[in-house]
């Protein structure tokens, strides 16, 4: 089979027939940029859920194919690709603000149109990765616009983060006897510590966590993930190549407001909160998670372990994934959503 074919059943895989489906793609104006919106569901009745991606700059859209089709039963699910990210890259222009504040008040900006352009009150956000810094910060600002915020690699301290997961890279690499990855580790001195945390000396944290299953559980590497946008039926190969225009044009700006991010003391919410932890995460590590829930207060608080899991718990186990979001978030969404 041809990648052309593969392409083309799985675009026919995730086409959506019934009548009452939504299958809905634009670009709208968040910020005063022009940003990438899908809007998927089996049904129009189904409460709204924004998923707020990762990377920084990586979208969610081109790999959602996996894992996706499931929550679409029971859940409106909005991709958008962020600010100078994917497809919304193609309007990023030098300068362009890249703050925290800034990508909140385009998600803020998001909900408001979609109030409007799908009748409903109240959202719910769901952000993996950088994305969990974006939603968290919304979830804390907005409540009111929100039936629930779901968090999947969670990112509380970037500081602890980092600690956290050299530390796993290191241990594992002594275990294992693999003097190559242990010089390049030692090499990095005291980590983050107090030199300049650049994207080589996170790069090399990051190449030896993820080798040892910090990125997907029991898997040195991610290929599954990595190369599923080439199949993705959203994207073409000229959108593709957008994802690493974006990733250039943000990773100065955003990086180090990620590795700054500390929501240690941000513990009182006024919406119902959910964590989706997976247990052999060291991308972004689960203990500082941990000791930030024993603290946080919410009208309500639910913690899911994805045992068999390390990053990317809705590929690695789309079915718990599917069954944790509408036993825990399902019930906010259809007592608060539509008007």
């Amino acid at each position: 089979m041809s990648e052309e074919t593969g392409r083309t059943v799985i675009a026919d895989l995730c086409r959506i027939p019934n009548p009452d489906a939504i299958d809905r793609t634009e670009f709208v104006t968040l910020g005063g940029v022009e940003q990438f919106v899908s809007i998927r569901s089996r049904s129009t009745a189904n409460p709204v859920l924004i998923v707020c991606h990762g990377g920084p700059a990586l979208p969610s859209l081109p790999s959602s194919w996996i894992w996706q089709r499931g929550v679409e039963e029971y859940f409106t699910v909005v991709n958008y690709d962020q600010r100078a990210s994917g497809r919304s890259a193609a309007s990023a222009t030098e300068g362009m603000d890249l703050s925290l504040d800034r990508y909140v008040d385009d998600l803020m900006e998001l909900i408001i149109w979609l109030q409007h352009e799908l009748g409903v009150e109240k959202v719910g956000v769901l952000g993996h990765s950088w994305g969990t810094i974006i939603g968290l910060t919304a979830a804390e600002r907005r409540p009111d616009l929100l039936w629930g915020y779901i968090g999947v690699g969670q990112v509380i301290s970037g500081a602890e983060n980092e600690r956290e997961s050299f530390g796993f890279a290191l241990r594992s690499a002594v275990a294992d006897r693999n003097d190559a990855a242990v010089a390049e580790l030692r090499a990095l001195g005291e980590y983050p510590g107090t030199q300049p945390l650049t994207t080589e000396r996170i790069v090399t944290c990051r190449k030896w966590a993820q080798h040892y299953g910090a990125l997907s559980a029991y898997r040195s590497d991610s290929v599954y993930f990595l190369e599923s946008q080439e199949l993705s039926p959203y994207y073409t190969e000229e959108d593709l190549r957008l994802i690493g225009v974006g990733q250039q044009a943000t990773m100065p700006q955003v990086l180090p407001q990620l590795l700054s991010f500390d929501a240690r003391e941000r513990v009182a919410f006024d919406v119902p909160l959910l964590q989706f932890l997976g247990r052999h995460d060291w991308t972004t590590p689960t203990p500082p998670v941990e000791r930030w829930l024993e603290r946080v207060a919410a009208p309500s608080k639910d913690v899911v372990w994805f045992e068999n899991s390390a990053h990317l718990c809705m590929l690695e186990e789309p079915g718990k994934f599917v069954i944790s979001l509408v036993t825990l978030a399902l019930p906010h969404a259809v007592a608060r959503a539509t008007r």
